[in-house]
């Protein structure tokens, strides 16, 4: 298959306003994942080490995800949509950990809006 061509079933290339909307919510992904990171160095530094360190991991975590995610929407490439959903899936699943804390919240609720926004059906103007 050529470089322009979809495979059946699959999807045509992302939108500028898609990739606008997916690229803002990567970003929120991304401080997400600064804010975990600072959370996880003062639970490390107060004590709470195991904690602290599966907050660390999951900081980590949403950092790849979502920078490899934001390149890729960038550059509009074939497998961007798909690596974004697998984004979306991770920030909702590892959501669970972070309960006790707010950001969790926050983490699931941008999960959610990325899954939503890169799923849904573009609408014609």
């Amino acid at each position: 298959m050529s470089e322009g061509t979809t495979r059946p079933g699959e999807r045509g290339p992302l939108s500028d306003g898609r990739v606008r909307s997916m690229g803002r919510l990567l970003v929120v992904a991304l401080v997400l994942a600064v804010v975990l990171l600072l959370v996880a160095v003062a639970l490390l530094v107060g004590g709470a080490g195991r904690y602290g360190s599966v907050v660390l991991g999951i900081a980590v975590v949403f950092a790849v995800l979502g920078s490899v995610s934001l390149r890729m929407t960038r550059r509009r490439s074939p497998a961007a949509r798909r690596l974004t959903i697998v984004t979306g899936v991770a920030m909702v699943v590892l959501s669970v950990p972070l309960v006790e804390i707010l950001v969790g919240l926050l983490t699931v609720v941008a999960g959610i809006g990325l899954l939503v926004v890169t799923v849904a059906p573009e609408h014609e103007a």
